[in-house]
């Protein structure tokens, strides 16, 4: 082989390296498990002694460096090789976020732009940073949602998701790194926490399996679209393919529901039933949140393909799952 082939063959072996921040999470497994999939070589970087349950079934099949995402060499030593970056990591729900703001902007902000400067020491080429379609725009004007519309969030978790974007867009600007903003409504399916106060949609089903009482935020008539995971990742895969010149991207199913409409589904098609409490709004809750996905479809050629009623069996069949022998 002569010298031009090998170095060819190593910059191809190089641009398939992809290291996912986050990637033993609910999200984060599931990007991993699709990037596995189709071939690229994942380095996982996630928190000391991370339970490795959501990637068992191909653990073999990737390299998982533990570390702290606070401290900042950490983070590089884990980039460092790669050609893409994920970044997926967040401390907090919108929640907790409002509990306690000085830890959200201390484990999450400012963590962040402590290794973000030095991005070009590490070779990453590409960074893309999940962000959060959810709670970064507050208040909307329009349904559903695009990209130019104004980012007024109204929870911390919000401000931090804002400010961590714009500090990617900035320094890989300043660096010459190419990046993506994803902005994913709300994503349900099977993995996902059942005990940190987000993800409505597994958290109800488990509630109800269990006999526990339901606890809603005001009406239950606010609407949201709900994201099926598998989908979420695909939409990864297809930014981490894209070579075209936008930036930002919501990722959606375009679809608005109701927690009276979760309520129903999860009745109606799986039979579970719930002894629901009223609870007064939230402060830091917007009305209602439908993504426009347009601009994603259109640069890529994404569209959701897991539709509402068998997301919602599947993550029903999967909070079942957990109760069973393994």
């Amino acid at each position: 082989m002569n010298d031009s082939s090998s170095e060819s063959l190593s910059d191809k072996t190089q641009d398939n390296r992809i290291v996912v921040l986050g990637g033993l999470g609910f999200m984060g497994s599931h990007i991993c498990r699709t990037l596995v999939r189709e071939g690229y070589s994942v380095r996982i970087f996630d928190k000391l002694y991370a339970q490795r349950r959501l990637i068992e079934d191909f653990a073999n099949e990737v390299e998982v460096v533990e570390g702290d995402i606070s401290r900042a060499d950490n983070v590089l030593d884990a980039l460092h090789g790669c050609h893409s970056a994920i970044d997926l990591v967040h401390t907090t729900v919108p929640g907790s976020s409002m509990k306690d703001p000085v830890y959200d902007v201390t484990s999450n902000l400012r963590a962040a732009v402590s290794w973000l400067p030095h991005l070009g020491e590490t070779g990453i080429k590409s960074f893309l940073y999940v962000s959060s379609g959810g709670t970064v725009y507050g208040i909307p004007r329009t349904n559903p949602i695009t990209e130019e519309h104004p980012t007024n969030p109204i929870s911390s978790y919000g401000i931090t998701k804002l400010a961590i974007e714009k500090y990617v867009s900035m320094y890989c600007e300043m660096l010459g790194i190419e990046h993506r903003i994803l902005r994913p409504s709300n994503v349900y399916g099977e993995g996902q926490r059942l005990n940190i106060g987000q993800g409505v949609i597994g958290v109800m089903a488990d509630m109800a399996l269990r006999g526990k009482p339901l606890e809603i935020w005001g009406t239950g008539e606010s609407q949201r679209d709900y994201l099926y995971v598998g989908d979420l990742a695909e939409a990864v895969l297809s930014l981490v393919r894209y070579e075209g010149n936008e930036h930002v991207f919501n990722v959606s199913s375009e679809e608005g529901h109701s927690v009276l409409d979760i309520i129903n589904s999860l009745s109606d098609s799986q039979g579970l039933s719930f002894d629901i409490r009223h609870l007064p709004d939230r402060g830091f809750d917007v009305p209602s949140n439908i993504l426009s996905s347009e601009r994603l479809r259109v640069e890529t050629g994404w569209s959701p393909r897991v539709g509402w009623e068998a997301g919602i069996a599947r993550t029903v069949q999967w909070v079942k799952s957990l109760a069973s022998p393994r």
